[in-house]
């Protein structure tokens, strides 16, 4: 590249630091390796030949993708660029993802996010097995060999029908809700939150009767809509209601909503860390 862009030996050599005979002996060995004549030679000038010419192009571009990725490299090696795998339950989803991802885009341009919120997958055991690099979940939950975080706690709602005796209250008591039928995330999908629900219940004193689960939010508030049952929701889930479901704060419960971020503590990778600061830092406690 330099003796092409120069098109003289002795300033092509100075260029890169080395001594002239030198320099042109491995040019001449450069062209007896490629089998081609790459330069044309007078007492007064040098030129390109076709294949140098080609040569030429290629060795720019050889270099370009080595800086790209020498510099891929680096910003792998900080977190700031590569791909990232993050697990989303679907209960924890409600209000949380779309803050998520904006702030990942915003701090993570370079990286390249993928995002597994199947109701089958063991979230544990994926982040153990190297196939997701953390995941939010809510709690309380288990995650054997994993650090487990609280990033997110909100006082819970009751999500009504707009025709609801109760819709238009300002505030409920959950022991109110004794009677209703509910419709409630399936235990199997997010234990920790089922679990919550139907405790705040029973401390009120009465166990909810549950008539239908699903596991997509949209789906439970399609169906409370609909006037099939209400349900019990974070705060958050205000943010994705159908207009006709209305959202009534509770009094007489101290129940929290919490949100887990599950990843590998001291053996994350610098990536995974950078997401871990971006999201507690996004989503306050609370």
């Amino acid at each position: 590249m330099a003796v092409a862009e120069e098109l003289h030996f002795g300033r092509a050599a100075n260029r890169i630091g080395m001594a002239q005979p030198p320099f042109s002996q491995q040019i001449r060995r450069l062209e007896q390796r490629i089998g081609a004549a790459l330069l044309e030679r007078t007492s007064r000038r040098v030129s390109l030949t076709p294949a140098g010419a080609a040569l030429l192009q290629e060795a720019r571009d050889l270099i370009a993708r080595r800086d790209a990725m020498i510099d891929r490299v680096r910003r792998t090696a900080t977190g700031d660029a590569g791909t990232l795998r993050i697990g989303f339950a679907a209960s924890s989803v409600i209000g949380i993802l779309p803050i998520v991802v904006r702030q990942v885009r915003i701090k993570l341009p370079g990286v390249v996010l993928h995002i597994d919120d199947r109701d089958a997958i063991d979230f544990s055991a994926a982040i153990r097995g190297g196939l997701l690099d953390a995941a939010i979940v809510r709690a309380p939950i288990v995650a054997r060999g994993l650090k487990v975080e609280t990033i997110h706690s909100e006082p819970f709602v009751a999500v009504l029908p707009d025709a609801h005796p109760l819709a238009r209250r300002e505030h409920v008591a959950p022991v109110e809700l004794a009677g209703s039928h509910f419709i409630l995330f399936p235990r199997s999908a997010s234990p920790g939150l089922h679990d919550t629900i139907v405790g705040l219940c029973v401390e009120a004193g009465f166990s909810p009767v549950i008539v239908q689960e699903v596991s997509a939010w949209m789906s439970v508030a399609g169906l409370v809509e609909s006037g099939l049952g209400i349900t019990i929701a974070p705060a958050s889930a205000a943010r994705m209601c159908p207009l006709g479901v209305r959202i009534v704060p509770f009094t007489d419960t101290n129940a929290r909503a919490e949100l887990a971020l599950i990843h590998k503590g001291n053996d994350m990778s610098p990536l995974a860390s950078r997401f871990r600061d971006i999201v507690t830092a996004a989503v306050s406690v609370g």
